[in-house]
């Protein structure tokens, strides 16, 4: 998928919601998830594990931005103190995964969020989020977390978003070659 200027022949509009939270939420929302699940944290850089997960759960949902970057990209991404890598396993394989952006002095970004095809519809997506929200409010000084989503996420990404407490702080439209 490339982002266009503007319109051209073969192009799609893309509709683009930023989504935010100004106060933590009161309380967990949602069920536990239908399958047993863990997450880890990386607590070291680690731009090949990074990767793996963008691309895994990305390439369904047309995430491309990424993927003609080199190794010396990705690791300068992870490899910054600002930066969270969490993943989600299940049974021993990838599940999900969360990266948070710690944007100073008070704001975190949720910048990727997902599931592995094989784990969507097992009520996996609202517990990794509720955990994706708890870490974020949890960073020192949190005052505001956002992300980014679109019409090309998944059918159910934007309810689930909405139903822990985000609300649409912007909306706009690109065009891109898919």
């Amino acid at each position: 998928m490339t982002l266009l200027e503007q319109w051209e022949p073969g192009a799609t509009a893309v509709t683009v919601w930023d989504l935010e939270m100004v106060e933590r939420p009161a309380a967990e929302t949602g069920r536990p998830p239908r399958v047993e699940a863990q997450l880890m944290r990386a607590d070291r850089p680690a731009p090949e594990l990074s990767r793996f997960f963008y691309q895994m759960v990305g390439a369904r949902w047309s995430w491309t931005d990424r993927l003609s970057w080199s190794l010396e990209q990705w690791t300068a991404w992870v490899d910054r103190p600002e930066h969270r890598l969490v993943t989600c396993w299940s049974d021993g394989v990838p599940a999900g995964y969360f990266e948070l952006e710690m944007q100073p002095p008070s704001t975190v970004e949720l910048v990727y969020f997902g599931l592995t095809f094989d784990f969507i519809g097992h009520g996996l997506g609202g517990w990794l989020l509720n955990q994706a929200i708890e870490m974020a409010w949890n960073l020192p000084g949190t005052e505001r977390l956002w992300l980014h989503t679109c019409s090309l996420d998944g059918p159910k990404a934007m309810a689930n978003y909405k139903a822990r407490g985000f609300v649409v702080a912007g909306e706009s439209v690109e065009w891109r070659r898919l």
